[in-house]
């Protein structure tokens, strides 16, 4: 069986959210750092990498764009704001930039506050 590469990309963004209706503190407007980490799969190399670093950083980066200090509620593709709805959205938007056939995005995890992580993958 052959084997298969794998690489993580993290990033972080600051951003504002509140969750209408939980029980708790977070229905209150509150911010976050988010840690988020992209993890890209290959069986082959191509010039000795599964992907360039910086072109993967420049995927995340372009998906920071629309988060990076804004109210995650004002986003409508973000209802309800959570760390798994941010994850498969993130999954989403860089998706496209990244797979090539050859190179597959095999996760996208959120890590909301310290040790608080959500995770988004399409794997069967």
């Amino acid at each position: 069986m052959p084997g298969i590469y794998a690489i993580t990309v993290s990033g972080s963004f600051s951003a504002a959210h509140r969750l209408p209706g939980h029980p708790g503190p977070c229905a209150a407007m509150h911010g976050h750092n988010f840690a988020v980490t992209l993890h890209l799969v290959a069986t082959s190399l191509k010039d000795g990498m599964v992907a360039d670093f910086l072109t993967v950083r420049a995927a995340l980066d372009a998906a920071f764009a629309r988060l990076d200090h804004a109210c995650l509620n004002d986003i409508p593709e973000l209802s309800p704001p959570t760390a798994e709805v941010i994850a498969a959205w993130i999954f989403g938007e860089v998706r496209p930039r990244l797979e090539d056939g050859r190179v597959r995005l095999s996760r996208v995890t959120v890590e909301e506050s310290k040790g608080l992580v959500a995770s988004y993958t399409e794997d069967a």
